[in-house]
């Protein structure tokens, strides 16, 4: 079994300029800052099995991957 969940993270500084910060939905509740998603895939045990980052402004039911490359299935 896979578990898949996102979080995002906000950044300050020059880290602004790179080309994923953008402004979006802020779990962080820092609307003011830039960000980026952060969609981390982990086995049963909680050791990560997989990674994918977004830009900050992408929505949370548009992440998920249509193909089966960084799924498991249950058993």
């Amino acid at each position: 079994m896979l578990l898949y969940d996102l979080t995002s993270t906000y950044v300050e500084g020059t880290a602004e300029e790179n080309p994923m910060m953008r402004r979006g939905y802020s779990r962080d509740h820092r609307p003011d800052c830039e960000q980026l998603v952060l969609a981390l895939i982990v086995n049963q045990d909680g050791f990560p099995f997989s990674y994918e980052l977004f830009d900050g402004n992408r929505a949370d039911v548009s992440t998920g991957r249509s193909d089966s490359s960084h799924r498991g299935t249950e058993t």
